[in-house]
């Protein structure tokens, strides 16, 4: 982990994730409606990404454990933060908007705070659900209108769900199953590997695999982009893992619908209404609160005013 990222708070590498996982979305729809088999996307998106890390570590002289408990992590960081919403993405993305499956992301803070009180069978901070539910009305503002479901299976709906109750089952397993003292970038390295081992196998016997000259290069290239985005995000992750919790991490959440929203609009066409930047400004104001930043009413008070002025004046102009 370069020492420019150890020095930044999690906030901006919060954001920097979200960022990121939107952008990833969009070039995931690409391959999609494409064509290109959701398990060889995902095979050669974790190729790309596992080896990237893997030649950085060892050129780096860092090495990978593999302790008992070091693999127990790969596996369950790899299946249920990888491997499982990946898949999911890449299934639903040509039957579903990317505005829509990146909305569905703000799911992923709520239930980390609920699978998180179930493992730890207790009621968790009040501020932290205040901050979760504020973030979330944030997102909401965004995305008030609705969407377009006339051409939709009720079953792509539903799958699509599954996509944030994996990435917060994998916020839970990676908050509280992390290795003491594991480097960031290795964790990351173990989670991508550990994924190739087991899809390899399965893809090999099934008919999804493919050669390389079979794919259009648009397909391949987003198929790249996106192995490079993950290769990128879990180190970030996991540093990010080390120094917050996973409710904390789980507003990545926020920022990738935003970022999500932006992109299917820029490159599919979809709607976006200006209510975008407001949206931005009161997940900020749920970060602060789930952060613990705004402790005070007196503080709450005044950043909802200021934020009600501004609306209305917007709306007025």
């Amino acid at each position: 982990m370069p020492t420019a990222f150890k020095n930044l708070p999690p906030i901006l590498l919060i954001i920097t994730i979200g960022v990121l996982v939107g952008v990833s979305f969009t070039l995931s729809k690409i391959a999609a409606m494409a064509g290109v088999p959701p398990l060889l996307a995902l095979f050669r998106q974790l190729l790309v990404a596992g080896l990237l890390l893997l030649v950085v570590g060892i050129a780096t002289g860092r090495r990978l454990p593999l302790t008992r408990q070091h693999v127990f992590y790969y596996l369950g960081a790899g299946i249920l933060g990888v491997s499982g919403p990946a898949l999911i993405g890449y299934t639903v993305l040509s039957h579903v908007s990317t505005g829509f499956y990146s909305a569905l992301v703000t799911l992923s803070p709520l239930f980390t705070f609920a699978i998180t009180a179930a493992a730890e069978r207790r009621m968790l901070p009040f501020h932290r659900l205040v901050g979760i539910l504020v973030g979330l009305s944030g997102v909401s503002i965004a995305t008030m209108k609705g969407f377009n479901f006339d051409s939709t299976a009720t079953v792509w709906i539903i799958l699509a769900v599954g996509g944030p109750l994996l990435l917060a089952s994998g916020n839970v397993f990676r908050s509280r199953a992390y290795p003491p003292k594991g480097d960031p970038m290795m964790m990351a390295t173990g989670a991508l590997l550990s994924q190739l081992v087991l899809i390899w196998p399965v893809l090999a016997l099934s008919s999804a695999a493919q050669p390389v000259s079979s794919i259009a290069f648009g397909p391949e290239a987003a198929i790249l982009g996106v192995g490079l985005i993950t290769a990128v995000t879990y180190v970030l992750t996991f540093e990010v893992q080390r120094r917050t919790d996973g409710i904390g991490f789980a507003q990545v959440g926020y920022f990738a619908t935003l970022s999500g929203i932006a992109m299917g609009a820029l490159v599919f066409g979809e709607t976006i209404r200006p209510a975008l930047l407001l949206s931005l400004a009161v997940i900020f104001l749920g970060l602060g609160i789930s952060n613990g930043q705004i402790k005070s009413p007196g503080q709450l008070w005044f950043m909802l005013r200021s934020l009600a002025t501004r609306w209305i004046a917007g709306i007025r102009a």
